[in-house]
């Protein structure tokens, strides 16, 4: 009887580790299965993207890009800025006296530069590890080395004349639109008000607008540059020459002068190496125009894309033709 007890006793226990063993392998397998399909704290998380067309083609970006650097100031900086993007880079001019034209210098103080609007610099560039790259088709020999780096957008800003599409354009790219709609209420309020400040004057005054640089006179087409959709917008008529322009921008000798002539004359001095103010109107060309007589003839810094940039406009227009008598 012993015997035949101790022998049951030893296979229920030999059952029992078994049993057991079959239960741990089993539990083990269970908990790595659960271990695979629980991603790691240190995996990202997948990033929303969007496809959008540019001048180039089609390009898959970032919904919410981070890390943005933009290759020109005048047409996308200002606007990247006032949707309240800071980018990690700017390219800029080196064809203006201005760094960054049209934006306040407080804004754009510690953003670091990659290079110019004609040759950016790829080393910085990739130094700075962006998500998005916004240029425009002054960068097209550089598209595919940049596209290397992050998908890059470039705009045709001869597609995207009008600076407010162009900015809902960018704004669409950041995930900013509504932030560009707000923008453009503000701006319509602002042309409104001038508008109403203005008065008899809108209907009766002639505005003339141009570029000087040495003995030549640069116009634009009425369509082309801000200044001149600001002034569609606004309603203020130009001179004959100005309305029939078809070219985008036009250079003339300033024996073409007496053309451009006008009650008021807004004057871009590109060259700006003299910081006298109007010291252009020392020639003798000048003191025969109707505007120099009604001394309304003023130097302006209108070489500008943007939110920011129509805002100095229209701040110069309210000061030079509401707060003019």
């Amino acid at each position: 009887m012993k015997l035949t007890f101790s022998s049951r006793l030893v296979k229920l226990i030999s059952i029992f580790v078994i049993t057991v063993t079959i239960l741990a392998i089993a539990a083990c397998h269970s908990n790595t299965s659960q271990l695979k399909m629980q991603p790691s704290s240190k995996m990202r998380s997948p990033i929303a993207t969007q496809v959008v067309d540019h001048a180039l083609g089609k390009v898959e970006i970032p919904v919410a890009p981070q890390r943005v650097i933009v290759l020109h100031d005048m047409l996308i900086l200002d606007s990247v800025l006032a949707l309240g993007v800071k980018p990690i880079g700017s390219a800029y001019s080196p064809y203006d006296g201005e760094r960054f034209r049209g934006i306040p210098p407080e804004l754009v103080v510690d953003i670091p530069t990659v290079g110019n609007i004609g040759q950016p610099s790829i080393e910085a560039i990739l130094a700075l590890k962006p998500d998005l790259i916004l240029g425009t088709h002054f960068q097209k020999n550089y598209y595919e080395l940049l596209s290397e780096i992050a998908p890059t957008i470039l705009i045709n800003h001869l597609e995207l004349q009008d600076f407010k599409e162009r900015l809902r354009y960018i704004a669409h790219v950041l995930g900013k639109s509504d932030q560009a709609e707000e923008l453009l209420v503000v701006y319509q309020e602002r042309i409104k008000k001038l508008r109403q400040q203005l008065g008899e004057k809108l209907e009766k005054i002639t505005v003339s607008v141009i570029a000087l640089e040495g003995q030549n006179i640069y116009t634009y087409r009425t369509d082309f540059t801000l200044a001149s959709q600001l002034i569609n917008d606004i309603g203020l008529s130009r001179p004959l020459i100005q309305q029939n322009q078809k070219e985008s921008h036009l250079i003339s000798s300033i024996e073409m002068l007496h053309s451009h002539d006008a009650d008021v004359l807004f004057v871009d001095d590109y060259e700006k190496s003299n910081t006298e103010p109007l010291s252009f109107l020392k020639k003798q060309i000048w003191s025969t125009l109707k505007a120099f007589q009604k001394k309304q003839i003023y130097e302006v810094d209108w070489g500008v894309g943007g939110p920011f940039g129509a805002n100095r406009i229209i701040d110069d227009l309210f000061k030079y033709l509401v707060n003019t008598p």
